[in-house]
């Protein structure tokens, strides 16, 4: 049998449609490009590039569950049928969610960075005549361009000193203010030096009370084998200083010790923005060593002038990637006084993503 292509008119002549209508033709469309999500890997894991542009951007947070007991981390409960504080703590609860986003860009000054990270909680609080219930805070909303930072965040009194050991209740006693807005100026260099420069506001009864700043100033060198780092800040309100330093050293590939010792001029108990230990000298240290590779150990020790000891220690285990548990036992005592020591243990359970 033989076949022939018959003319698109004739075919529509025979399919009882009009000749005109076939003749044109059917015109599809060009369909558009797709734009996928692309990855930034300059930054790090997780970042991608917003479709369109050339910023990247990072969504992260964790799901946090807590649970304190004992004198210091337990909660006082209420006796309704005496209206009075009941003796007999009972737990401590709390669970967060933290929301973190993260931006970057580089230019020709550096690289552009905006931070925030917000925390929502909701559980019981430590006080039977404080509220419960929910709860939130902006624990962090910056911008940074290069070393320039200029925003809310932690002091650098604080975070340029890394803190106080890997523990959660670093602070039994205290080494640092809490976060405060912040024009800040931190230099890396790459021999491993840096240095820094801060103008902050201070909170709550340590805001600034004239149009001068709190001022923070640091430098620090650091190795493989550790670090060696020094900050101090004056208190404009109460014409005060303080100043802390600090040793790091790297014991192998699994052991890290540290040790700090902080001076202020202030003789009152936690009157200074950046000097919140008892006296005029307080003393801290630790270390942190890797039992296996899920787990590793810390300890934290504080002690200052006005007699206050601490103890802290815990336990970090990586469930999987993403999900730790971490149990913690804390002791405090007033050296001063016998007898009223003070023993607390802590739950932490948390899903990052």
């Amino acid at each position: 049998m033989k076949y022939e292509y018959l003319p698109s008119a004739a075919l529509a002549v025979m399919l009882g449609m009009p000749a005109a209508f076939a003749a044109d033709g059917i015109v599809l469309a060009e369909p558009e490009a797709a734009e996928y999500m692309r990855v930034c890997d300059i930054y790090g894991a997780g970042f991608y590039y917003i479709p369109g542009t050339e910023h990247c951007l990072r969504m992260s947070g964790y799901a946090q569950y807590d649970v304190g007991v004992g004198d210091l981390f337990g909660r006082t409960s209420w006796d309704k049928k005496n209206g009075a504080p009941d003796q007999n703590d009972t737990y401590f609860k709390r669970s967060r969610v933290t929301l973190q986003l993260d931006s970057r860009t580089e230019t020709e000054l550096g690289t552009l960075r905006s931070y925030t990270e917000l925390f929502l909680d909701d559980g019981s609080t430590r006080d039977a005549y404080s509220n419960t219930g929910f709860s939130w805070e902006l624990k962090h909303a910056f911008i940074e361009l290069g070393g320039l930072r200029v925003g809310k965040s932690d002091s650098l009194f604080k975070t340029f000193t890394l803190a106080g050991g890997k523990v959660i209740n670093e602070q039994l006693v205290p080494f640092a203010p809490v976060p405060t807005n912040q024009i800040s100026y931190t230099f890396k260099g790459s021999n491993g030096f840096s240095s820094l420069i801060a103008l902050e506001q201070g909170h709550g009864t340590n805001t600034i009370d004239s149009y001068v700043p709190h001022i923070v100033a640091g430098a620090g060198f650091k190795q493989k084998w550790g670090s060696v780092i020094g900050v101090a800040g004056y208190d404009s309100n109460y014409e005060e200083w303080a100043a802390k330093l600090r040793l790091d050293l790297n014991v192998g590939e699994a052991i890290s010790l540290w040790a700090m010792v902080g001076y202020g001029s202030d003789d009152h108990v936690a009157k200074s923005f950046y000097k919140p230990w008892s006296g005029n000298w307080a003393v801290w240290g630790g270390g942190s060593a890797r039992v296996s590779r899920k787990a590793t150990t810390n300890l934290a020790l504080g002690y200052d002038e006005d007699k206050n000891f601490a103890a802290i220690a815990n336990v970090v285990y990586s469930v999987v990637p993403g999900f730790f548990v971490q149990p913690e036992v804390a002791y405090k005592d007033r050296l001063k006084t016998s007898g009223d020591g003070e023993l607390g243990g802590w739950l932490r359970i948390r899903r990052s993503f």
